[in-house]
């Protein structure tokens, strides 16, 4: 037999080479003859061709000769001989025991088990300190160093330490502790990281609740916690279910009384003499809810044991450290977040916060980044394309995480930076892998796994399979989570006994498929199942499957990541209808977006009269076709290589397959997020500055190159009191009056749901370009703008709608409108109320900085214009605390966010104010949500029904 260097290369050509092996003979074949066909195969037909006969030379012993022919273009000669010696091995195992089936034969030659031994992790000490106790010693080290920026918000260690003890002794003191959890329904702010050191010292595990998912979600996920309290602030309160489930207490932290309760409590940090038991690491750290195949969550216990072996892991490969700042860019409610914490403050390094809008992918982040010299960030692969090239001038360690990293970004990104590709599902604490800093010439992969942590690829016999063999991920170590709570099942499932380490031992069967390669790296290569990563996020398609059957609509449905080929992955939904239905996919997307959270809806829901099936009957998820848009690229075609630029940077920044020359932007789908982008693009391909302003008016490719043609700069305009979103059609025009911040952009997420023959229009505050010319009242304001109005449709009828304090005045524009003569046919509001009399907390002036700068939509803002923007916000807001609004004589159509609901605010406050019908709607989302993409789609098919219906009573009267 051949031993572990058999076998003799000798080249054919310069394509193809020969590797030949003898095999002596082992079976008496007594009674047979054979005879010998000479053959000449020459140059190999196939790529791998494997060529055996019986060796009759004098000289050489007698047995079966093996030739194998290669491809040398898609197989090295290392390769090839070690297929040539695993073949050895294989026979030699099944000759030795010919009862053996063929799948238990070993293939796994004996240096590579000891070199995939090695590979598999070390035995490496786990620190043995909390979490908790960890920050404690690093604020004891570095009291006066930065700990913590959100927005105005600064703390020191030492000021962030004695604050989350407080908070740790009241939860003590309501007999919160070990095994208990803690439900943290709080935004990113400087109150959610106290909170969660505060939760974390009492020695209980926090379930962080994004307030922003769908109040059924919320539900779902704390009837399966069953969290012994759950912290609030008064602006989430409205997130939270009612009645909570079993009861549940709920702490509100900026409550006068429990502030001041936190405020007198112990400032020292809590011992286990303090907490209502000892902690141990094998207690509950935090519980995060995954995507679930059976239609409902899964909760992931994860203990303490892991959390300071991750957290020293990643402090040393990031070679984070006092001084550098960390940008925390993860959802709260994903456990990417809790590295983020834990990594910098564990670090003495600065950890930074930032809204949710300012966070968005693009130049709003690139703000982020470059205004706070970020020197350490995880980012998702898919962001890293939209950034523009100066982002990451401070960045010194970029970490990429939870989806594929592309070759072409690791040539783009790694120069100048430390650029590591991290991998790990939530089950194994966040981070199991880790690749070394990549160069620009490297194949990404998922490197080699931390200290403490060990990892099998397997076959499905569970035996280890030879490098560069595809097989499943198994993970174990301190890492590994509890398990899943309350589905022992499905804990049994997943958490599996390992085979290869000590009695009791567990690893945790990941179902991804990856390769060791030879240098004993990982490779990633899918999933073994239909679980989807979109955005970082875990998403299984049979949670969401189940959503959309859950619709009476919907027969049979099916969700896969569709890939467009050209890098563009969109989380797609395909539904057969029922039986005398027919699928509606934008009532279907809002059906999904009640229920799940926003990175679960899909982005298209496709009707299919029926499924292709393969051969056995079973789904043909390869087969499902490209999911439609609502609009067609027009047929007329680029005429000059920059009209094809813009074509291609217009699709880009839509997520649509082509756009044609006269396809309106705001009609494919286009809002102020996107057009922030497709403004970075422009500067970025073309080196050329456009305003907003500029998108609006020239919303067509054609339209845009004509205007570039003509050397349009950056144009001014975008603060104009009154803003053509689109200023063409025959039909009557809508008026979009804006929130307190006094900025109509984001209105022009109307466009796609307003049909074209309707002109669209966006109020602004006149203090915007001009702050003397800031309005004191609700009336000086709406006299303004009905002034303004008038310009363009002098004699009516009047179509209005207004968001937050703009609802307020835009029916005081309708009153003044009806008592001129005029006829108002629409007046609706965006969660608008009269709020005279109502106790209104002045605001934060660092939050309100936060929102006008939501408002802007992701668009840059010089400090003098974001400036004006606070000042006509807090203007605006005094002015509506001091208005009652007067009698309108007709109907009122309302939408009220429904995340955002209080129980005081209510639709019916402006019966009062109302000489008709209160029509009232409700929107899944926050009050600052209401004129974002996904809300719009709400609101927009409403608006356009009523525009519609006006148009034929006039056209029925006409008659």
């Amino acid at each position: 037999m051949a031993d572990e260097g058999g076998g003799d290369l000798g080249g054919l050509d310069a394509d193809t080479a020969d590797l030949h092996l003898f095999v002596a003979p082992t079976a008496d074949l007594t009674g047979t003859t054979a005879t010998e066909v000479p053959v000449d195969p020459g140059v190999a037909k196939f790529d791998l061709e494997f060529t055996f006969g019986e060796t009759l030379e004098a000289n050489a012993p007698a047995g079966i000769a093996v030739e194998l022919r290669y491809s040398k273009d898609l197989f090295d000669d290392i390769t090839a001989q070690g297929l040539v010696t695993r073949l050895a091995r294989l026979l030699d195992d099944l000759t030795a025991d010919p009862r053996k089936p063929v799948s238990a034969a070993q293939v796994l030659l004996p240096h590579e088990a000891r070199a995939i031994e090695g590979w598999a992790g070390t035995e490496a000490a786990v620190p043995e300190d909390t979490v908790a106790a960890l920050f404690e010693a690093r604020a004891a080290r570095t009291p006066d160093g930065v700990a913590l920026r959100s927005g105005a918000t600064t703390l020191t260690y030492a000021e962030l330490n004695r604050r989350a003890n407080r908070v740790a002794h009241t939860l003590t003191g309501l007999d919160v502790g070990p095994e208990s959890f803690v439900a943290l329904a709080l935004p990113r702010s400087a109150d959610q990281i106290t909170a969660l050191l505060g939760v974390l010292k009492a020695g209980a595990a926090y379930l962080p609740v994004d307030p922003d998912y769908p109040a059924e979600r919320i539900r779902t996920m704390l009837g399966d916690a069953r969290p012994a309290l759950v912290v609030a602030r008064r602006d989430t309160l409205g997130a939270l279910p009612s009645p909570l489930p079993g009861g549940t207490r709920v702490l509100t932290l900026d409550e006068p009384e429990t502030a001041a309760a936190i405020a007198a409590a112990p400032s020292t940090d809590p011992t286990d003499t303090d907490r209502t038991a000892p902690l141990r690491h094998g207690h509950p750290a935090y519980l995060i809810f995954t995507s679930g195949s059976t239609g409902r969550p899964n909760g992931v216990v994860v203990t303490h044991t892991g959390t300071a072996n991750l957290a020293a892991r990643q402090i040393e490969r990031f070679r984070v450290g006092e001084g550098d700042r960390m940008l925390q860019f993860a959802s709260p409610s994903f456990d990417a977040a809790f590295s983020e914490v834990c990594t910098a403050l564990l670090s003495g390094a600065e950890l930074v916060l930032a809204t949710k809008d300012e966070l968005t992918p693009g130049r709003p982040l690139a703000e982020v980044l470059t205004r706070h010299r970020i020197t350490h960030v995880t980012l998702p692969p898919v962001a890293l394309p939209l950034l523009p090239p100066e982002a990451l001038a401070s960045v010194t360690t970029l970490v990429t995480a939870g989806d594929a990293l592309p070759r072409d970004a690791v040539r783009r990104w790694a120069p100048g930076r430390r650029l590591v590709n991290a991998y790990g599902p939530t089950e194994a604490t966040v981070c199991a892998t880790m690749s070394e800093p990549l160069t620009g010439d490297d194949e990404p992969t998922i490197g080699r796994p931390l200290g403490g942590v060990r990892v099998h690829v397997l076959d499905d016999r569970l035996d280890q399979v030879p490098p560069g063999v595809t097989g499943e991920l198994y993970v174990g170590g301190p890492g590994l989570a509890r398990g899943y709570a309350g589905r022992p099942g499905l804990t049994a499932a997943r958490f599996v006994a390992d085979p290869y380490g000590p009695p009791g031992a567990r690893m945790y069967r990941t179902g991804d498929l990856v390769r060791w390669d030879r240098g004993g790296r990982l490779h990633f290569g899918g999933r073994a199942d239909h679980q989807l990563s979109v955005r970082g996020f875990r998403v299984e398609p049979g949670e969401v499957e189940a959503v959309l059957l859950a619709h009476p609509a919907v027969a049979q449905a099916a969700v896969i990541l569709y890939d467009d080929g050209r890098g563009g992955r969109t989380l797609t939904g395909y539904v057969v209808p029922a039986a005398g239905h027919t699928a509606d996919a934008a009532a279907l997307r809002r059906h999904v977006a009640g229920a799940l959270p926003g990175h679960m809806v899909p982005a298209a829901v496709v009707p299919l009269e029926r499924f292709p099936l393969t051969p056995n009957g079973k789904l043909d998820r390869k087969a499902l076709p490209a999911p439609g848009f609502t609009t067609e690229a027009s047929g007329r075609a680029p005429r000059t290589p920059r009209e094809e630029l813009l074509c291609e940077l217009f699709a880009e920044a839509l997520g649509v397959p082509r756009v044609g020359m006269d396809d309106s932007f705001f009609a494919l789908g286009g809002h102020s997020l996107l057009a922030a982008g497709l403004i970075g693009r422009l500067h970025e391909a073309l080196g050329v500055e456009i305003g907003l302003r500029s998108l609006f008016e020239a919303p067509t490719v054609a339209e845009l190159a004509e205007r570039l043609e003509a050397g349009a700069g950056p144009d001014g305009g975008e603060f104009d009191v009154l803003l053509p979103l689109r200023a063409g059609g025959e039909g009557p025009a809508l008026f979009c009056v804006p929130a307190a911040g006094g900025l109509g952009w984001s209105f022009a997420g109307l466009a796609p749901h307003i049909p074209d023959r309707h002109p669209l229009y966006a109020l602004q505050s006149p203090g915007l370009s001009d702050p003397r010319e800031r309005p004191a009242t609700v009336e000086e304001a709406a006299a303004r703008y009905v002034e303004r109005i008038r310009e363009v449709v002098p004699h009516g009828p009047y179509h209005l709608v207004g968001w937050s304090v703009g609802g307020l005045i835009a029916h005081e524009m309708a009153v003044r409108l009806r008592a001129g003569g005029a006829e108002v046919a629409l007046l609706a509001v965006l969660d608008a109320y009269p709020l005279a009399g109502t106790p209104v907390t002045p605001p934060d002036r660092a939050e309100v900085v936060e929102t006008v700068r939501g408002q802007a939509g992701g668009h840059r803002l010089d400090d003098a214009a974001t400036e004006r923007l606070v000042e006509v916000y807090l203007g605006n807001t005094r002015a509506a605390r001091a208005f009652t609004p007067g009698v309108f004589e007709g109907d009122l159509v309302h939408f009220a966010a429904g995340q955002d609901a209080t129980g005081t605010l209510t639709p019916g406050l402006w019966l009062p104010h109302i000489g008709g019908q209160v029509e009232q709607h409700h929107v899944a989302c926050g009050h600052e949500e209401m004129t974002r993409p996904g809300p719009l789609s709400v609101i927009g098919p409403v608006l356009a029904g009523k525009l519609a219906d006006e148009h034929d009573e006039h056209h029925t009267h006409g008659a």
